[in-house]
């Protein structure tokens, strides 16, 4: 069986999590969410993106991944990348380039992932001052969903939702991370791993059925 290789290793259902708060809930919408994460915009190529991330390179595999790190600070970001020699036939085809015979075109050029998420890890602070920092600057939250002292709370835009994930600690809501996701992106990650599951499916089904 092929393997599909993508930006980063999360599994589908967090996506669809993050993507459907507000939405459902008819939560508002925060103001002044950025398109992409510091200097670099959702989209961005790995190697375009490398000289612009927070912190000092840690670790990249030019493809899918950055990590770096600010003292106690680390940034993951993420890129959505699909290795071509995992495409199952029939399921996604590039355009044929429209650049000069002998050149390639920018696409061509850059066998890597384009950046859709970043998240920020950090040692654990008071979920009250995290919340208070973010709504500062973006407003109140969108939506959120909170058990216990725990779960997540949403800031969503049209093209961006902030996440700010909460862990119960000592029976007090704490904060440890906090992540920056392209909506667009996201959706497009979703709709590809549809694709490529339902069509193996099929095709599992047609060995058991000759």
């Amino acid at each position: 069986m092929k393997k599909i290789t993508f930006a980063i290793l999360v599994p589908v259902f967090i996506f669809t999590a993050l993507l459907a708060p507000a939405q459902e809930s008819g939560g508002t919408t925060a103001k002044n969410l950025p398109d992409g994460y510091g200097n670099i915009s959702w989209g961005t190529m790995l190697s375009d993106a490398r000289d612009k991330i927070n912190g000092k390179l840690a670790y990249t595999d030019e493809r899918k991944i950055i990590l770096s790190k600010d003292g106690e600070l680390q940034y993951i970001y993420g890129f959505f990348y699909i290795d071509p020699a995992a495409i199952p036939d029939g399921v996604e085809k590039k355009e044929e380039s429209s650049a000069p015979a002998g050149t390639a075109s920018p696409e061509e050029k850059k066998d890597e992932g384009k950046l859709f998420y970043v998240a920020l890890k950090f040692p654990y602070i008071a979920m009250d001052d995290v919340k208070k920092k973010l709504t500062e600057k973006y407003g109140e939250s969108s939506s959120e969903n909170m058990k216990d002292n725990q779960g997540a709370m949403a800031w969503d835009s049209d093209n961006t939702i902030i996440i700010m994930w909460v862990d119960r600690y000592e029976k007090k809501p704490f904060c440890r991370r906090i992540t920056y996701i392209s909506k667009e992106i996201a959706k497009e990650l979703n709709e590809y791993q549809f694709k490529v599951f339902n069509k193996t499916e099929l095709e599992i089904l047609k060995k058991l059925n000759p």
